[in-house]
Order: structure tokens, then sequence, then C-alpha cells
């Protein structure tokens, strides 16, 4: 199954208030199925994610949905699912200290099916990169690309530092 939609708000940089109204914006995958589009807010790392908020559903053909964020959140990092992709994780500021440290390293890009589960995974990019749309019929395969390219960068700058 293809992504039906990319996320592009909120993106890693992104910082909302508890309480806030805030929109939600996505790409949606030209050859994928048309269809209402449920918008979730989730907490946690990748293979633990829970559900906070079911924020909503995006129209038929829409690409936002304009949300009120719980006013009672921990100050935490989280990510929005838009059909079956998931965003960059992003600071949400409310109660409690703001982490110090840094997000989880990747949300899961698509949630496993029947038939996607046994022929594809998702692994942690390790990255703070933004990944733009690509042509690709799955950003997921874009992102899990992004560390063989850092890894081959790395051995190629270790083999020229050899001579």
């Amino acid at each position: 199954m293809a992504q039906q939609a990319y996320p592009t708000v909120p993106i890693a940089a992104t910082v909302w208030n508890a309480g806030a109204n805030v929109t939600v914006q996505w790409k949606l995958n030209a050859s994928g199925e048309k269809a209402a589009l449920a918008v979730d807010l989730f907490k946690g790392d990748p293979a633990h994610q829970t559900l906070v908020k079911k924020l909503g559903t995006g129209a038929l053909g829409k690409t936002s949905l304009k949300a009120t964020l719980p006013a009672k959140l921990d100050s935490d990092w989280y990510s929005v699912r838009i059909g079956d992709s998931y965003s960059h994780y992003f600071m949400i500021k409310g109660t409690g200290p703001v982490p110090t440290g840094s997000p989880p390293t990747a949300a899961p890009t698509v949630l496993p099916t029947a038939s996607s589960a046994a022929n594809s995974t998702t692994t942690p990019t390790g990255t703070q990169s933004i990944a733009s749309p690509t042509q690709s019929t799955s950003s997921a395969s874009y992102l899990s690309t992004a560390p063989m390219a850092v890894i081959a960068g790395a051995v190629v700058a270790a083999a020229l530092a050899l001579f």
C-alpha cells in the first residue's frame, strides 16, 4: 500500500503549545487511493506510540485540518499521523519541563498492513533532516536510504584518509 499522504506540517522544527489552535498540512499521493484521512496526535518512541487525541478527519481531497490541541498535555515530543503516514517528531510545550534531549530518531512512516508488513520494515534514520516529497511511490524508501548515504560518505572519507 502506498502512502496516502505526505505530512508537511508539523515538521521537526515545529513547536506547538498545549491548548493552541493548529493546522496540520499534507500533500496527497497523486497515485494513491483518494479518501478522507484521519488525523491523530501520538506520543512515545517509534516502537511504542500511544494515541493522545483524534484531531479530526481531513475531508476527501483536502490537504489540511484545523484542530485544537488538548490544554493539558505534557511538554514532550509528539508526532501526527495522517492516514497511514506519520510526521516527524516535534515539540509541544505544555505542563512540566521541556525535554532537553533530542527527539526520537524517527516516527514510523507507514502503518504495517497484511500485505506490506511481510515485504517492508521501518528503520530509524537517525537524522534530523526534513525529507522533501519525491516522485517515488513511498517517502519511506527515500528516508530509509538516507543512513546508507551517510555511511557510504564516511567509508569513502576513511578510505581517502588511508592514502
